[in-house]
């Protein structure tokens, strides 16, 4: 037993310096120039010494094992029968096999008489029995139930390890700062599932035997490997998770590389499983336990990432962005901004022209400014900039901007610091990533963002989601549209709530159906406490894909409806949320700003070639005379970098530093705006998988809504990350 242990070591160190040595071949690019005419040569001196060392270090484990048998004083041919070399013997007895002991066991000799007749025939028997060792050869090793429950559960938990486990976790913690619940919160609801499946895959492949076992074994085994190589290579423009309609058919150069990889590993396993069955069954064990130890280490480093959701505690419950608040608003005052995702005022033109020239009846009181722009594009750069009124710099990073633009800010902190309560319901903070006592600065601040008992979660919806997540990343690209799916709906299933959950009970994720049903059914309250006034900013879908419910926000079915249909429906919940403003008496002590994070926007790496433009619907605290005119167009030049100072304004506070910044000032559009004025503007130059690559600057001279005023300025900020 003591040998045996001290075997295991050693093979374990073995495989643990193979897995180290994998670890390093998907490390970081590194750039350099090296001469073209030399490169060829580069390559071939690197292929050189990367070969000499695997066989090096082939050597080397082997003759360290020898050395250890030798030292341990272990005979590697123990147990095992060995056939001796077959001679003719002379004798006087008859011709006949006997069992030789001078060749030890399992050794036969012959014995002849003479050289007649009875030697040809002893000759002729000791052909036939000696064809019987032969033809077990050639049939290949059949190893024992114990061997193929060990070599099935090692490629069992490979298989399983990297589709079921990996995958679904690595797309949580990358996805940490748009997701309900992190890889910390959700690794264990797929412990039970995972140890199914790898049992149900053990069983199977114990009770085959022979050739169908080996078949089995390296089946399995190419399809985790299959896996794993489409992950680290083959999943160049996969979609991101947006809820975007996908045209599969314009990835289609991937999906035949794709399935070629695939057959040609999975061929070339079946191959080597059938002809070199002994050797094929240690190749994947050595091989997939290799890759179980990298990818397991690559995990371990994702675990002491920040939370995805908010702030842990050392306790049972986890603080995350709940629904509480959401529908009370203050006796006293309120400000209320309703981000409408993507709603560009051209769709709201187009809705007016050709489908209801009627939408913006029941607006009464507010101003329509339809020259507006956004002041960063897409929704997490343009959320975050909305909280904070802080725009990057053009000699910082973005990293730098990215990590201190909430500690710079004193926007929510003048809210709170007026005695208003501040209700933050959106799924794009981008705060997870900022050290705890940070994000505790700014979710202390809500009187939503707080803990929650762990059991809100849906476990089987959350496993049915990390399942789905992992074979969308693993499976080869013609089977990826089986598993597409979107963040809200992950994070939908993800949350246990019904209608009956009460609002501080109840994860905050963007569904405009359930909100619109809760708002009618519900309506609004008075809240508690002595706050001056409170502050909601309310993130829904909008226009935003997919397209889901029509134009009284019924619901119809992903992909059902269209931008159109939807828009609509949108305005038709903020014309509820209007009644029930109304109906509790405070629709004229409320200040009301609709907009959306940006305008129409596309992923790509080119300029922009048509506006994007947000509207923006504002209704100020006033009288309800004022409150009684049906809506207003203004044309003033308005842009998001004027949302902070108007929101302070409403309240009453201080909002100079917003206006009088050398760059990115704005003004409140209570006040004088310059007709004149020049507004500033950075979009996303991003690869399809939203990779940022760099910030464009555009500047607007004149109304947004004619692609003649915008000019590229020629300044970029290159963010080098991976949202």
């Amino acid at each position: 037993m003591a040998k045996r242990i001290v075997f295991a070591v050693y093979d374990a160190m073995a495989a643990l310096a193979c897995a180290l040595i994998l670890a390093l071949a998907p490390a970081s690019q590194a750039h350099a120039y090296i001469d073209p005419s030399v490169m060829t040569y580069t390559i071939q001196a690197v292929a050189g010494v990367a070969v000499a060392l695997s066989a090096v270090a082939g050597v080397a484990l082997r003759r360290g094992r020898k050395v250890l048998m030798r030292i341990l004083d272990i005979d590697e041919n123990s147990k095992k029968r060995i056939e001796a070399d077959v001679h003719r013997t002379d004798g006087s007895v008859a011709a006949g096999w006997r069992l030789g002991s001078a060749a030890g066991a399992g050794a036969y000799t012959w014995a002849a008489a003479d050289a007649g007749p009875n030697a040809d025939s002893g000759r002729a028997a000791l052909d036939d029995s000696s064809a019987g060792p032969a033809k077990n050869r050639k049939k290949g090793h059949k190893p024992l139930w114990k061997e193929r429950l060990v070599y099935g559960l090692i490629a069992a938990f490979f298989f399983t390890f990297t589709i079921y486990f990996v995958a679904p976790l690595e797309i949580v913690a990358g996805a940490s700062q748009d997701l309900v619940y992190s890889m910390g919160d959700v690794w264990w609801t797929l412990l039970l599932p995972d140890l199914g499946i790898i049992a149900g895959i053990t069983l199977v492949l114990t009770l085959l035997r022979g050739k169908a076992f080996n078949i089995g074994l390296v089946l399995v085994f190419a399809v985790g490997l299959s896996a794993y190589v489409q992950a680290l290579f083959l999943n160049t423009g996969l979609p991101a998770a947006n809820g975007d309609t996908i045209v599969w058919a314009d990835h289609m150069p991937m999906q035949v590389v794709s399935t070629i990889v695939w057959l040609v590993i999975i061929a070339a396993a079946l191959v080597f499983g059938i002809l070199r069955s002994r050797r094929s069954q240690g190749v994947v064990a050595i091989v997939a336990v290799c890759l179980v130890i990298v990818q397991g280490v690559g995990l371990v480093s994702l675990a002491f990432t920040p939370s995805a959701s908010g702030v842990s505690e050392a306790s049972d419950a986890k603080v995350v962005m709940t629904e509480d608040q959401m529908y009370t608003v203050n006796p006293n005052h309120n400000v209320v901004v309703f981000i409408l995702d993507t709603y560009d005022t051209a769709y709201l033109k187009r809705i007016l022209r050709d489908f209801n020239p009627d939408l913006l009846d029941g607006f009464d009181g507010f101003t329509n400014y339809e020259n507006a722009t956004s002041a960063m594009i897409p929704t997490r750069f343009a959320i975050p900039e909305m909280l904070t009124g802080q725009m990057p710099s053009f000699d910082e990073t973005y990293e730098t901007y990215a990590a201190e633009r909430y500690e710079r800010s004193d926007f929510l902190q003048s809210i709170y610091d007026a005695n208003y309560s501040i209700g933050l319901y959106t799924d794009s903070m981008r705060i997870s990533a900022l050290p705890a006592d940070e994000q505790r600065a700014i979710t202390s601040k809500t009187v939503n963002i707080h803990s929650l008992p762990d059991s809100m979660m849906d476990y089987w919806g959350c496993v049915y989601s990390l399942f789905q997540m992992g074979q969308y990343r693993d499976v080869l690209w013609p089977f990826k549209w089986a598993f597409w799916y979107y963040t809200d709906q992950i994070n939908r299933a993800m949350v246990a709530s019904d209608e009956d959950t009460a609002p501080d009970e109840t994860v905050y994720v963007m569904d405009d159906v359930r909100y619109y049903n809760r708002l009618s059914e519900f309506g609004l309250t008075l809240e508690d406490g002595d706050y001056d006034g409170a502050f909601r900013f309310i993130h829904l879908l909008g226009s935003h894909y997919p397209f889901s419910y029509d134009e009284e926000a019924n619901f119809i079915g992903d992909d059902e409806s269209n931008v159109f249909r939807q828009s609509q429906g949108a305005l038709h919940i903020m014309k509820t949320y209007i009644a029930k403003l109304k109906e509790v008496g405070v629709y004229e002590n409320t200040t009301i700003i609709i907009t959306a994070d940006h305008g129409y926007w596309t992923i790509t790496l080119d300029p922009l070639e048509e506006t994007s433009t947000p509207i923006m619907f504002v209704k100020p605290e006033q009288s309800a005379e004022l409150d009684a005119l049906p809506m207003a167009t203004d044309e003033k030049p308005v842009s998001h970098l004027d949302l902070q100072a108007t929101i302070l304004d409403a309240m009453g506070l201080d909002y100079s530093e917003y206006t009088q910044r050398d760059e990115w000032a704005g003004y409140s559009m209570f006040g004088y705006i310059d007709p004149d004025r020049v507004r500033y503007y950075l979009t996303t130059d991003s690869l399809e998988d939203l990779t940022a690559v760099q910030f464009r600057e555009y500047e607007i001279d004149g109304n947004a809504l004619d692609w003649e005023n915008w000019h590229e300025t020629g300044r970029f900020i290159e963010p080098i990350e991976q949202e």
